[in-house]
């Protein structure tokens, strides 16, 4: 069966926009998914720095999570802060432009549950969408609560 040339680019247009569209989708951070910027989100400078934001999970077991920050990867091993949350959302300002990796310690019972995400926390420039100057902080965002 022979497609006509017209056919064929508009099925491939539609294919190669499907591509574009599910990456968006398939990406594994929530912020990710989201196709339009908010422009309440811009900054008027580049900032250097932002909050990492974690979420955990504190009930009457583990009414403090102590946490370690690595720059990178776990395995690298290079522990860039650690302390201790009392609350299930945990705030660390941070250098932007880095990849961080969150180590969250659990008890349950005699046993100890460790939960890790790692994340890239970067800027974009949304310049086009929301008129200059305006940067967005991307990433960054850690959820190391416990599955019920």
């Amino acid at each position: 069966m022979k497609m006509s040339g017209k056919r064929f680019h508009t099925k491939l247009f539609a294919v190669a926009l499907l591509v574009l569209v599910s990456g968006k989708f398939t990406a594994c951070e929530p912020e990710d998914w989201m196709l339009s910027v908010d422009c309440e989100d811009c900054y008027g400078y580049a900032p250097d720095s932002a909050n990492l934001i974690i979420y955990l999970t504190i009930d009457a077991e583990n009414d403090s999570v102590p946490l370690t920050f690595y720059r990178g990867s776990y395995e690298e091993g290079v522990i860039d802060w650690q302390d201790t949350a009392t609350n299930e959302e945990f705030y660390l300002y941070s250098k932007i432009d880095a990849n961080y990796t969150v180590r969250a310690t659990y008890r349950s019972g005699n046993r100890v549950i460790e939960a890790f995400d790692a994340d890239d926390m970067h800027l974009y420039n949304a310049n086009e969408e929301c008129g200059s100057p305006c940067y967005i902080v991307k990433g960054g965002i850690f959820d190391l609560r416990l599955l019920k």
